[in-house]
């Protein structure tokens, strides 16, 4: 129904006086306060508003002659509205007398003066006149009786219009505007100053007025469409912030509330709060209500609702419901002009905010193992570690929100376990320590594939019991397994054996240095592998298996040992040893060269990455070594030997078919020589040297060829070993001259025993002997024979081969030297023999014959004869 706000509606309650009517104590709406002025001036004419003072309420007295008035106190022309929107109007001023100008009101004074109200017009202020504030239904009152409409906005404000356009709510003046009776006074309406007045007459203006009872009623808003929400909350120091706090969502829908109020309403009561306008905020439990709205005509009221903190809402649920609200209450009480009253109560639902653990994923770079550090409520990156992916900001909500669990794997499920936050949970690949206010860290485990998903499940609580799960995903990098510390053949290899210090008992023989320990050679290479190593293997035999190491050897390709030692699982050095068992056949390159056996190392990852490298073990080629050879012989002897007795042939042996390859005269070592063995042999200077393939050689030297202070013959021979390394050194025979010596031998025969001579019976002529003493040095056994003529000029020499002779004078000696005494002719006759050792080494001497001359002997003969005979 309509309410029409008179000014009888509201005199009533300004009346400070008591009064009583028909209806008992309470004031009739219908009666007003008159100021009955004490004179005897007559009263205006009933059609004409009376005057009042806006201070006492008293009837303004006719203004006295101009002559007699004293001068009114002056006010200030234009007036314009402070802040808040409030105009103060000296003591003494009226607002009877309304006018519009343009945007401006006028308040026309009793002098005849005019307050210009700048802008009042366009929104109308509130007036405070002394110190006294006008009351809104007075101005209102007073506006229609100065034939001013009034038009009101959707915040409750007011604007004024120049009587007789039309008036609405809205602004328009559409509707026209009803009369509001006779004129009188308002001053009335205004409370008493110090003035007195004379004293005021109770009137009953409208006795046929029956008072009516007032209601009310008012919409809750309990629909989660129509509800505020705590999901708006824009936080505060204390307040998290809501889900959606950009919006407006703490805000409610438009509620109504009815009044019906036909005696006018007095007040209106909400939460003990009394409603003055629109735009007024009433407190509630958990925020406040708004006066959206409010139209006197109608006493419609719409208003909404904000809620300014979390509240508590007893039902837990795992993500949003909005159905789970919990109300503010209030209530509402209107009072009429006459002091009817009627109340109600109406709600608005608070829907509840719930946090959203939003997913989140961190990293770890590739052959890297942490910490990845971050905050799964805050999100943002973390200076903890080097990346930027630190985690997604989780939505708290207006409650706000900590971690309350946490588990290994996405189990998809809420978690609340008081235990497991701020303690370390082991993943599949790592350790997560994740504490209540949502940081935490991530250590990956070493030796841990790369290329994988470590993930957690944890559960966030708000404040009144909400849960929301999500993941932690930890993204492992994929890096790829490095072999390093290999050498290449190129370079000379890993590891070097030499199969020099083979030992003796070696199937191939020993080499050429057994005691040295360099058959064995110790090395090391690194194995890198970030993502966890799954094999390790060396030409295929497994050293790491599922991470596990397990020292052990195997027979190499060749023949040889490789033994994998150790494993430093913190380095990742690998320590090996490689022994050499036998000879092996290195290229036929002369000299010492190199042999390699490679091993293929291949390392794979726990993510099924593999590199691979190759392991050069350098095997050490032993080489033969010719050792000078010297031997000694008599001059024109034979000596024998073996070259290779003191030769070494190295761990590769003579070569097939025998070490020695050649031989020549001479002494150059610097070049092989191959060919000369066996056969009729190398001649030498002093001999011939018959060398054979097996080493076996003999000198034959040469009889009567050394000089008596001696001689060597010298001879160059090379040998092979078994890979075809050669080596060449001299063969030195040493000569030493026979020594081989003989003497003369002088025999002496005597002429006188030959036939001739005189004592033929005598054997003197022949003489016999032997050259065997005569003869030294050289080798024996000695051999003997004659080399000159055995017939001389006197006799005849017989000489045997084992160096005995005789002679025999045969004919006399005739000469110079045969005088007639019985003397000696020396050298006769000369025999020359020659002496031969057994090297066929041959002295020559001679055998000298003497002669003895026979001479003749007179004799003394006797004879007889007779005298005449």
């Amino acid at each position: 129904m309509t309410n029409n706000i008179e000014l009888d509606s509201f005199s009533a309650s300004l009346n400070e006086h008591p009064v009583s009517n028909e209806h008992g104590d309470q004031a009739s709406p219908a009666e007003i306060r008159v100021a009955q002025a004490n004179s005897t001036q007559s009263a205006p004419a009933a059609s004409e508003p009376v005057p009042v003072d806006v201070g006492g309420g008293a009837p303004v007295k006719p203004e006295a002659p101009a002559e007699a008035k004293a001068p009114p106190a002056a006010a200030p022309h234009e007036y314009v509205a402070d802040a808040s929107h409030v105009v103060r109007l000296p003591a003494n001023a009226s607002i009877d007398n309304i006018k519009v100008d343009g945007q401006n009101l006028l308040l026309e004074q009793a002098d005849g003066s005019v307050i210009v109200i700048k802008d009042g017009a366009l929104n109308v202020p509130t007036f405070i006149i002394g110190d006294v504030e006008v009351p809104r239904v007075a101005l209102l009152a007073a506006l229609e009786a100065s034939h001013v409409d009034v038009a009101f906005g959707a915040d409750g404000s007011m604007s004024a219009g120049p009587g007789g356009s039309n008036s609405s709510a809205g602004g328009d003046f559409s509707v026209p505007p009803g009369g509001i009776g006779d004129g009188f006074d308002l001053s009335a309406l205004l409370p008493p100053t110090a003035l007195q007045f004379g004293l005021l007459e109770r009137r009953e203006l409208f006795p046929s007025i029956v008072d009516r009872q007032v209601s009310v009623t008012a919409t809750s808003l309990l629909a989660p469409t129509e509800a505020a929400s705590e999901t708006g909350l824009n936080g505060g120091q204390t307040q998290s912030p809501g889900s959606d706090a950009p919006s407006n969502a703490e805000t409610s829908g438009i509620g109504t509330i009815s009044i019906d109020a036909p005696d006018g309403i007095g007040s209106i009561v909400i939460n003990g709060v009394t409603v003055t306008g629109v735009g007024q905020q009433i407190p509630g439990d958990f925020g406040f209500l708004t006066i959206v709205s409010y139209n006197p005509s109608t006493g419609a009221i719409e208003y909404n609702y904000t809620v300014t903190e979390s509240v508590t809402h007893p039902e837990h649920t795992n993500g949003f419901d909005p159905n789970d609200t919990v109300p503010d209450n209030f209530s509402i009480t209107v009072t009429d002009v006459d002091g009817d009253s009627a109340s109600t109560t109406f709600a608005v639902a608070i829907v509840d905010d719930v946090p959203t653990a939003v997913a989140d994923i961190d990293s770890i770079a590739a052959g890297q193992f942490g910490p990845a550090t971050g905050n799964v409520l805050a999100g943002g990156t973390d200076a903890g570690d080097a990346n930027v992916t630190d985690g997604v900001a989780d939505t708290k909500g207006a409650d706000g929100a900590t971690v309350v669990g946490v588990q290994a794997g996405n189990t998809n499920t809420d978690v609340d376990n008081a235990a497991t936050p701020n303690a370390p949970i082991q993943g599949t690949y790592g350790t997560l320590t994740l504490l209540a206010d949502g940081s935490y860290s991530y250590v990956r485990a070493a030796g841990t594939p790369g290329g994988v998903n470590d993930v957690f499940t944890y559960t966030i609580k708000d404040g009144d019991g909400d849960t929301s799960h999500t993941t932690l995903t930890i993204s492992i990098g994929n890096s790829t397994p490095v072999i390093t510390d290999l050498t290449p053949e190129a370079n000379g290899g890993d590891v070097i054996v030499n199969e020099a210090a083979l030992n003796v008992g070696t199937p191939g023989g020993p080499g050429s240095d057994p005691a040295s320990t360099a058959e064995t050679g110790a090395g090391t290479f690194t194995v890198s592998s970030p993502d966890g190593i799954n094999s390790l293997a060396i030409d295929g035999n497994a050293f790491i298996t599922n991470g596990v190491f397990t020292a052990g050897s195997f027979t190499t390709a060749f023949g040889n040992t490789l033994n994998v030692t150790a494993y430093n699982a913190a380095t990742g050095q690998v320590s090996y040893t490689y022994t050499l068992l036998d000879n092996e056949a290195h290229d036929p390159i002369q000299g010492q060269n190199n042999l390699f056996e490679n091993f293929t190392i291949t390392l794979t990852d726990q993510d099924g990455q593999s590199d691979s490298g190759t392991l050069a073990v350098n095997i050490l080629d032993d080489v033969p070594t010719a050792v000078a050879n010297s031997n000694s012989v008599a001059e024109g002897g034979i000596v024998s030997g073996n070259v290779l007795t003191n030769d070494v042939a190295g761990a590769d042996g003579f070569a097939a078919g025998g070490g020695v390859v050649g031989v020549a005269a001479g002494s150059n070592t610097a070049v092989p020589v191959s060919g000369g063995l066996g056969g009729a042999g190398i001649p030498g200077t002093y001999g011939t040297l018959t060398l054979n393939a097996n080493g076996s050689y003999s000198y034959d030297g040469l009889p009567n060829a050394v000089p008596p202070a001696g001689a060597t013959d010298t001879f160059v021979y090379t040998i092979m070993d078994g890979d075809g390394d050669l080596s060449t050194t001299t063969l030195t025979i040493n000569l030493s001259d026979s020594g081989l010596a003989a003497s003369n031998d002088d025999l002496t025969v005597n002429e006188a025993a030959l036939p001739i001579g005189s004592n033929p019976p005598s054997t003197a002529e022949t003489i016999a002997g032997t050259v065997v003493d005569n003869v030294s040095g050289g080798t024996g056994p000695y051999t003997y024979a004659l080399v000159s003529n055995a017939i001389g000029a006197h006799g005849t020499l017989t000489f045997n081969a084992n160096g005995t002779y005789s002679y025999t004078l045969t004919s006399p000696v005739d000469g110079a030297d045969a005088n007639d005494s019985t003397n000696t002719v020396n050298n006769v006759e000369t025999f020359t023999y020659q002496a031969t050792d057994a090297n066929g080494n041959t002295i020559t001497n001679t055998i000298t014959i003497d002669v003895i001359d026979d001479v003749p002997t007179a004799v003394a003969n006797s004879n007889s004869v007779a005298e005449g005979g």
